[in-house]
This record gives structure tokens, C-alpha cells and sequence, in this order.
């Protein structure tokens, strides 16, 4: 989808793209875990979900984040929003002392992408797709 269907769909809108990132495993170190990242484009069929490798839940929400904008950023400007307060946080600060490598990647994705802004939430509709998809895969593997 070009920036001229997304121009489409919202108009002079600028859309949301909701982020989120799941962790299986993540209470019982006897078992491997596996992570997840996914978004949905609020009014849109536009989502995605892929596997990522995060041990981490701050990991992960990176992850989300720039799996979003990976995918969408030549969409032009849109809102990611996070429900991850901290990482929201400490992407849009001015100077982190020591960041993460992956923080330090969200952050230089951030500024190459001026129009994309990057924002929190309490309640996420994203949650709901990463999940669905996880225990999607859940009843396969079982089957």
C-alpha cells in the first residue's frame, strides 16, 4: 500500500498504529520462551504479526515499535502508540545515559522518521491481535 492509498483511507487523519508484544513463557525459566510483536492501524485492515527473539518485555515493546515503523514508515507520518510507558518515555528523551542497543536503535528510527510520532496508552487493541495469534498457534502445535 502506497502513502497515496493511506492518504485514502484517513484522509488528512493522521492514523494510529497501535503496537504491542507478547512473551510466552516468560514465569517458568524451564521452558524456552518465545516473543511476539504485532499492530493493528486504527480504521484499517492494515496488522502484522511476527516472531521476534526478546527475553526481555522492554525488548520486545522496542521491537513492536520498530517492527511498526519498519513496515509502515513509508506510509508517511502516523502515531505509534505503546502501552509501554517506559519505553515511550525513555525513546522521546532528549539524552538516556547508557541506552540499550535496541533503545539506541528505536531512537535513531525515531529521528530519521520525523513524521512518525511515537506515543502511550493504558489500553492497547493490539494486545488483543498478538494474542489471538500466539494461541492460534498454540491450538496448531497441539493439534
Amino acid at each position: 500500500m502506497g502513502a497515496g492509498n493511506i492518504l485514502r483511507i484517513f484522509g488528512h487523519r493522521t492514523p494510529k498504529v497501535y503496537v504491542d508484544a507478547k512473551i510466552l513463557n516468560m514465569h517458568d525459566p524451564s521452558l524456552r520462551r518465545e516473543a511476539y510483536v504485532g499492530y493493528v492501524v486504527e480504521g484499517s485492515e492494515m496488522k502484522n504479526v511476527k516472531r521476534v527473539e526478546a527475553q526481555e518485555s522492554d525488548d520486545a515493546e522496542v521491537l513492536a515499535v520498530l517492527f511498526a515503523i519498519e513496515e509502515l514508515g513509508s506510509l508517511g507520518g502516523f502515531t505509534v502508540v505503546c502501552d509501554h510507558e517506559s519505553v515511550v518515555s525513555e525513546a522521546r528523551r532528549d539524552r538516556v545515559k547508557n541506552p540499550s542497543a535496541l533503545l539506541q536503535k528505536l531512537r535513531e528510527t525515531l529521528r530519521a522518521h520525523p513524521r512518525v510520532r511515537l506515543e502511550a496508552l493504558q489500553s492497547n487493541p493490539a494486545h488483543q491481535v498478538v494474542t489471538e495469534y500466539v494461541n492460534a498457534m498454540k491450538t496448531s502445535a497441539e493439534s
